[in-house]
């Protein structure tokens, strides 16, 4: 029996699991590559998100809203300082924390790179309609939270930016 190419095989189109594992590769693969035009990995980005609606964070409370193992967290601001995106700062209520905020260029790089996000969700969203996009963001919303990340990691509005604008 021989498969045609380009078509794919009726029982993997049917397959939930495997469509959602290769188009999340497909986005994946799409979104680090956006975000390597500023030097920066997916968590990165969502350090930077979280900070542009709190202002500024302790790296522990980092951890506990981005779900973020405390060990990467020390490397991935790290990074982003090195950058010139964030910096840590002394809270001044309590001398033995720091807090991290975005710098004006930080600002700047998360507007633009929040444009280009936007876009590429516009692009890759296309075939969809605005009530198909609702209803995979609410139907992909669900399955996160039973998932190990999801349950670490409420799903904020505030925090995640999915639906196309």
């Amino acid at each position: 029996m021989s498969v045609e190419a380009g078509r794919p095989l009726s029982a993997l189109a049917g397959n939930a699991g495997f469509l959602l594992s290769r188009v999340g590769t497909a986005v994946q693969g799409g979104f680090k590559e956006l975000l390597g035009r500023w030097g920066l990995r997916p968590q990165q980005y969502a350090i930077l998100m979280r900070l542009s609606t709190a202002g500024e964070a302790s790296q522990q409370e980092l951890c506990q809203a981005l779900g973020i193992d405390s060990g990467n967290m020390v490397e991935l601001v790290d990074g982003l300082e090195t950058l010139g995106y964030a910096r840590r700062g002394r809270d001044p209520r309590d001398r033995r924390r720091y807090l991290l905020s975005m710098t004006g260029e930080g600002e700047a790089a998360f507007v633009a790179m929040t444009g280009a996000a936007d876009e590429y969700n516009a692009r890759f969203f296309e075939p969809l309609d605005q009530a198909e996009q609702a209803a995979l963001v609410s139907a992909l919303g669900k399955l996160f939270a039973t998932i190990p990340e999801g349950r670490r990691m409420a799903l904020r509005p505030d925090l995640d930016r999915t639906v196309p604008r």
